[in-house]
């Protein structure tokens, strides 16, 4: 792998961010940075890698992530969905247990019950409820590290699209490829826009340079 100086890359990752940001504002100039590409490539490369990696660590059915690395978003993404999903069963359920474990306790009080065994069994019970209830804090501070890496890699897979766009306009200036590529990254950087058409949009920047 190219060894690149940070400053150096600090400056043509900035260059970049720069001609990007006038492509959104549409004051676009046509002038072209020199930029380290492969420097640049290199590095993003590695951190997309570091974040796969992360991913690998958390405790979910990932493990054929890098066989399928065009869909590694979507299949994070459904993991934190059912992460989500299966902790709020839990706990509503739960919930739904303990108010039944009170209503028992009631129960025995109004009838005037004395059987220590019974009152430990509930005891235990509501016990061993609030120990499930607290379980699942873990896994929603799982789900919540798997959303903090997702976010990343939406990020660097952007920056990944930034430098292939400018790269691919340094080959192509026409007015019609800028104009193009200009709306593609507007789609891709849109708040607004469903995620299902922000990824319509990077397949087909992608499908342009052979991916």
């Amino acid at each position: 792998m190219v060894k690149v100086n940070n400053s150096h890359l600090e400056k043509s990752i900035a260059s970049l961010v720069e001609i990007t940001d006038s492509f959104l504002r549409g004051d676009y100039k046509g002038d072209i940075p020199e930029v380290d590409a492969e420097g640049v490539l290199s590095m993003l490369t590695k951190r997309i890698n570091t974040m796969l990696v992360n991913m690998k660590t958390v405790q979910v059915p990932l493990a054929s992530a890098g066989e399928q690395a065009p869909f590694v978003l979507s299949h994070a993404l459904d993991v934190v969905q059912l992460m989500e999903q299966s902790t709020s069963a839990v706990l509503d359920k739960s919930d739904r247990i303990i108010l039944q474990i009170e209503e028992l306790e009631n129960m025995l009080r109004q009838t005037g019950g004395n059987d220590a065994r019974a009152k430990a069994v509930v005891t235990e019970m509501k016990a061993a409820m609030y120990d499930i209830i607290a379980s699942q804090s873990y896994q929603d501070v799982a789900r919540q590290k798997m959303e903090k890496i997702i976010v990343d890699l939406n990020q660097i897979r952007d920056w990944l699209l930034e430098v292939l766009v400018i790269l691919n306009i340094k080959k192509d200036g026409s007015m019609e490829n800028v104009q193009k590529k200009k709306e593609l990254l507007r789609g891709v950087h849109a708040p607004s826009a469903p995620s299902s058409l922000k990824q319509d949009l990077v397949d087909d920047l992608l499908a342009e340079f052979g991916f």
